[in-house]
């Protein structure tokens, strides 16, 4: 029993939308259960009554409800959903100004439009839900007190129809500030859930991506190479002798260094290229869909660019290098292997000499030597 309302209410959601998105789907899912449940009931019961024209609107409001819940596989989970909402909220107050004209069942119609203010206003929004609200109560008065009650086709007190318009008017204002709250509590949450997840992915020295973010693009890279079958590069960069940096200047012309290097480096790669701080003066290169030889290339041009590049600390001008050390990833090689070979490559280039660069399948060749 459980399984099949389940599966009603989860309708159109996906992993891939939103909190929000979903959290909407859902509402509109619900309310279409409700809404087409309460008016196809109503309208059973008008039609057994022999009100056939309040039969006909229930009925046709209870078909409408039941094509909105369609809509979303029918467009698309998250613009059927809009258009789903929308459908309802005109449904919903067609039916209702009707309800107002008619009367209803014994005089009751017009308690139903309480329903409108909180439905509109998740829907539509705070801004939209003011205006559409403002039509519809315009709508309603136009119709209560046009004179000799040229627009009913019932009767009401004068009492009832004032009460009726400054309760309406009470409520929509209770929906209209629960819902400008709830948009600017979910604002705040989605603004710092963002710095938190930026602070958990960047480092906040250099504004590049830290460890973390990187081992995340490492292992995107991974799942794309074992779909196209493709192979992508890595490369460590190590500064030259940046102990001795810290050691005569100190940490803060330390941290000035590691922020120019990370720009020299930022300013030669591609945008689906990816740079981290992998640890203190480490950096990690990630390049996709590019080959050993390629990303070499690649690497070398980068280390000519710093090492040209006068870096100024404290006003004067420094020569700072960086040694580096690639290696290519297929999918007979794992990611820790690689990591191993790159900083094996990484060591071989200090060993030679510094601010140079050495690829991983030169290792083998170079020891044989």
């Amino acid at each position: 029993m459980l399984n099949p309302i389940r599966k009603f209410i989860e309708f159109g959601t996906h992993n891939s939308l939103s909190d929000d998105v979903n959290r909407r789907i859902r509402v509109v899912n619900m309310f279409s259960a409700v809404g087409m449940g309460l008016t196809f009931f109503l309208g059973l019961r008008a039609l057994f009554a022999q009100d056939t024209l309040l039969a006909c609107v229930l009925l046709s409001a209870s078909i409408l409800f039941a094509i909105s819940h369609k809509m979303q596989s029918m467009i698309g989970a998250k613009q059927g959903s809009i258009i789903s909402a929308m459908v309802i909220i005109v449904c919903l107050m067609s039916l209702m100004l009707i309800l107002v004209i008619t009367g209803g069942n014994a005089g009751t119609g017009p308690l139903w439009i309480f329903t409108v203010p909180p439905v509109t206003m998740f829907f539509t929004g705070f801004r939209r839900g003011l205006f559409a609200l403002t039509g519809f109560i315009t709508l309603v008065i136009v119709i209560l007190f046009t004179p000799d009650n040229a627009l009913l086709a019932t009767e009401y007190s004068y009492e009832f129809k004032t009460r009726l318009i400054y309760s309406f008017i009470t409520i929509s204002f209770l929906s209209a500030f629960y819902e400008y709250s709830r948009q600017r509590s979910y604002s705040t949450a989605l603004y710092l859930s963002e710095q938190f997840e930026r602070q958990a992915r960047y480092d906040p020295l250099t504004t590049i991506l830290n460890r973390r973010g990187g081992q995340q693009q490492l292992e995107q890279e991974i799942s794309r190479m074992q779909r196209n079958k493709k192979p992508f590069s890595i490369a460590l960069a190590d500064i030259d002798r940046f102990k001795s940096i810290n050691d005569t200047f100190g940490h803060d012309a330390g941290d000035e260094v590691l922020k120019q290097v990370a720009e020299v480096f930022s300013r030669r790669l591609r945008t689906q290229d990816g740079l981290s701080r992998w640890g203190g003066e480490e950096f990690l290169f990630i390049f996709p869909e590019t080959n050993e030889k390629d990303a070499k290339l690649v690497i070398e041009q980068i280390r000519e660019n710093l090492s040209a590049k006068a870096i100024s600390v404290d006003g004067k001008s420094h020569r700072v290098t960086s040694s580096f050390g690639v290696c290519e990833i297929t999918s007979s090689i794992s990611l820790t292997t690689a990591l191993n070979l790159a900083d094996q490559a990484l060591y071989r280039a200090k060993r030679d000499g510094r601010n140079k660069v050495c690829a991983a399948s030169e290792l083998t060749s170079k020891s044989n030597l």
